[in-house]
């Protein structure tokens, strides 16, 4: 039996990806189902088991030993109980859910669970963009925007698990109503559906916008990667909704920056797909607002792993496990 691999799973809004990872970081295996978020929590779990299930025979079939099963989810995970306890704005329907519990019913391999952006912070630190670098703050750009913060060289979760959601910066005391309950969140200025909105906005008075040929005049099929690729053939609309999209993110950071210091910012999720401009705009908008000092050997990059990142630092969960998913309380 091949020995040292784990099952990684990566809990997103609108899919399921999953993977067999080596204890060096090695994909051996990787899939891919909807999350089908719109029929409930119980079409959500029963979707996370199906994908447990397929790669599980597939381990069987190859004669691979799984060490156990790790999986990243939105909200506040307890380390030690695997209960998602809060901050779940993105995928409701999961609160209150205890991954470990649940999945141990039909599994009997160890389980591990953790916040998604959490083990994408993990995956990149170990395998990705930030590899040897003791203090390191991570984004994840997509539906919502994710935070991890890996400090001297291990990964933060704060008192109560609930650390790293940078995506709940208040950026603008009188703004926009967040889905989490607060008011002016980075999310709701510099996540996918916050560019896409804004976008709209504006092409409602711009009827010229190369974007209106892109989509056919339908507004219901705008994306962000639509929006790129406009501003990628010269549209002026889309560089401004982009541009905009990166101070509210500079500002974000670089309050982060102030705070922790990190010696390097990795972006990743869907959105930073929109390439290095999109990244060096971030820099420099990050450099212009922070401290001279936190940023002179600050650097900013993209994720190296891009949409594996999440199932490689789920199933890492099992290699390393959090010293603080065995602390009481």
């Amino acid at each position: 039996m091949i020995k040292d691999y784990y099952i990684g799973v990566d809990l997103g809004g609108t899919n399921i990806k999953f993977g067999i990872v080596s204890a060096k970081g090695e994909i051996i295996h990787k899939g891919l189902l909807p999350a089908q978020t719109h029929l409930g929590r119980d079409a959500i779990l029963g979707n996370i088991i199906k994908a447990i299930e397929q790669t599980l025979a597939l381990a069987k079939k190859n004669k691979i030993n799984i060490g156990g099963i790790g999986v990243g989810s939105p909200g506040t995970v307890n380390l030690l109980t695997g209960k998602i306890e809060g901050s779940c704005p993105n995928l409701p329907q999961m609160l209150n859910v205890n991954l470990k519990k649940w999945l141990s019913v039909y599994f009997d391999s160890p389980i591990y669970a953790d916040n998604d952006a959490n083990v994408m912070a993990l995956a990149e630190h170990k395998f990705g963009a930030a590899k040897g670098y003791r203090d390191v703050l991570c984004l994840t750009l997509g539906t919502g925007i994710g935070g991890g913060i890996i400090l001297n060289g291990e990964l933060f979760h704060g008192s109560d698990y609930a650390g790293a959601e940078l995506g709940h910066m208040t950026i603008c005391y009188e703004g926009r109503k967040c889905n989490c309950g607060g008011i002016g969140c980075l999310e709701m200025y510099a996540s996918a559906p916050a560019i896409v909105k804004d976008t709209k906005e504006l092409l409602l008075s711009n009827k010229k916008s190369i974007i209106h040929r892109l989509i056919k005049g339908d507004l219901n099929l705008l994306t962000t990667e639509i929006i790129f690729k406009a501003e990628n053939k010269g549209d002026i609309f889309a560089t401004e909704v982009i541009n905009q999209a990166c101070i509210y993110l500079g500002a974000g950071i670089a309050s982060a920056v102030n705070l922790l210091n990190p010696q390097i910012v990795v972006v990743g999720g869907g959105v930073s797909q929109g390439g290095e401009s999109f990244i060096r705009r971030i820099e420099k908008e990050v450099k212009r607002r922070a401290f001279p000092s936190a940023t002179k050997n600050l650097k900013v990059v993209k994720a190296k792993l891009g949409n594996d990142a999440g199932f490689i630092g789920a199933a890492m969960l099992v290699k390393n496990p959090s010293p603080q998913g065995e602390r009481a309380g």
